[in-house]
């Protein structure tokens, strides 16, 4: 059995991590609690979107996944706004995903608009990269399988400019800031996110560059639009989303899993499927095989840091968060192989069961 920390449950494998005398990790001796601006200053801001004008006071990014719906669920009838759902049409994502964003923005009366895949260079860089990877096996370079989707903010920005729609707003999840992807990449692991992409850049070129598949014609422009654009904070958003508010709803009210996955559920009809034991993240199926390669290089998945963060925070109990990741961290072999054939990938004998 793995080695974890004694107040969290972050593994030996966990990239830079040091234990002291009592087994505590330095994860949780650097970890600073969440400071929320509280709703009051959100509905603030908020109530100054709809004094904009135009026929939409706000844009909701609507992935179908748990957090996204929340956020859509909340604009609309605990705040009153008038919404456009925008979602990017992930080659990957789950049919029930599908359905629940389909449930959402008619039960909430919404508008939705698609932002597609174009030339389907999603689906052809991740079929490149994923062949690319398993030549030449990285923990620090399984983001790259994800560089498809990490575009999306242009997406989401062309289309608020297009209908004079002056504020956004998201769902980031403040413990899933996996800490660490940053300690790989030689950024400490308590960087605050919105320096991260800029500190981590060198780190992540190097990292890289030690593979030449993925820079594969096909995966050059992808790859240039996910540094760019992969958050709000990058440089492509700070300059094409001048002047547009971007607001992530759980830096100012409390996530609250039970509360999120209720709510949605019984007022939206969302559902996840059942046998991954998990609503965290089903939305893309490219979520299987990434926890496949970090499983395979560092005996963990990001849900060994997200429990880690919840736990550090008071929400979650050890005892909660290694139940939880000894049923979830499961490898779903079939989703793998079906997901690789889906890109013509027929040959899934690199794929080895993990023991």
């Amino acid at each position: 059995m793995i080695k974890r920390c004694s107040k969290c449950v972050e593994p030996k494998s966990a990239p830079g991590i040091i234990f002291d005398n009592q087994g505590i990790c330095n994860y949780c001796k650097t970890h600073k609690k969440l400071t929320l601006k509280g709703e009051k200053a959100l509905i603030t801001l908020l109530d100054s979107c709809k004094q904009k004008g135009g026929k939409y006071d706000c844009i909701v990014a609507l992935s179908g996944g748990r957090d996204s719906t929340y956020v859509l669920l909340k604009a609309v009838k605990d705040y009153g706004l008038t919404v456009l759902a925008v979602n990017y049409c992930n080659p990957f994502t789950d049919p029930q995903a599908k359905k629940n964003i389909e449930n959402a923005v008619k039960i909430l009366n919404v508008d939705l608009i698609d932002i597609g895949d174009k030339h389907q260079a999603h689906r052809k860089t991740f079929k490149n990269n994923v062949i690319a990877w398993f030549k030449k096996p990285s923990a620090a370079s399984v983001g790259m399988i994800c560089i498809g989707c990490k575009s999306m903010w242009l997406g989401i920005i062309k289309a608020a400019r297009k209908y004079d729609i002056q504020c956004i707003v998201s769902g980031g999840n403040p413990f899933e800031e996996i800490s660490f992807k940053k300690e790989l990449v030689d950024v400490s692991h308590d960087e605050e996110r919105k320096n991260k992409f800029k500190k981590a850049f060198v780190g992540i070129i190097a990292e890289i560059s030690k593979n030449p598949g993925f820079f594969h014609p096909i995966c050059i422009p992808t790859m240039i639009k996910g540094y760019l654009f992969a958050n709000e904070y990058c440089p492509g958003s700070k300059l094409l989303g001048y002047k547009i508010d971007k607001i992530q709803l759980f830096d100012y009210i409390p996530w609250d899993e039970k509360e999120v996955v209720s709510r949605i559920s019984s007022e939206l009809n969302w559902d996840y499927p059942k046998k991954f034991q998990s609503t965290w993240r089903f939305d893309c199926r490219v979520g299987h095989i990434r926890d496949y390669m970090y499983l395979n290089t560092l005996q963990m998945t990001e849900r060994d840091d997200l429990y880690s963060n919840m736990v550090r925070e008071g929400i979650m109990t050890r005892s909660e968060a290694l139940d939880r990741l000894e049923k979830e961290n499961t490898i779903y072999y079939d989703e793998i192989r079906d997901l690789l054939h889906s890109v013509d990938i027929m040959d899934t004998s690199f794929i080895k069961e993990i023991r």
